[in-house]
């Protein structure tokens, strides 16, 4: 029930957001865009950098087989792509209406946390690397 209430609630609070403002929806589901395939560019490029150096890669269930280097370079470049240009207005000219404003609310999201790093997260938790694993 909490989590339903939860999701509810998140849902309705975005809805009142659309209502009050579009830009202000734009930014935040852009934001989510750009956080979420920021985080899929690490695993990609050091998986793909183990293969090219020739270290064994723990695999899970799935795997490329042959093609795996060939298709994480692809997979990199649309990533990269996509963080580049959906940060870009959607409209020309831009006006504060029309501007997408998740770049900028990016960089703050990303200070902010290196602030909160800095100041106390590094007392809070603990750096680990990956367990490697010798074969």
């Amino acid at each position: 029930m909490n989590a339903l209430g939860l999701v509810s609630t998140c849902g309705i609070l975005l809805s009142i957001i659309y209502l009050i403002s579009t830009t202000a929806f734009d930014a935040i589901v852009s934001l989510q865009v750009i956080s979420l395939n920021i985080s899929y560019i690490p695993p990609i490029l050091f998986i793909m950098l183990r293969k090219i150096r020739g270290q064994h890669v723990n695999y899970g269930a799935f795997k490329l087989g042959r093609y795996g280097i060939a298709i994480n370079l692809v997979a990199l470049a649309y990533l990269i792509f996509i963080v580049i240009w959906i940060p870009f207005p959607t409209m020309l000219p831009v006006t504060g209406s029309n501007m997408n404003y998740a770049g900028p609310i990016f960089g703050v999201v990303i200070i902010a946390a290196l602030l909160d790093w800095r100041i106390s997260g590094h007392k809070r938790f603990q750096v680990q690397g990956p367990q490697m694993h010798k074969s």
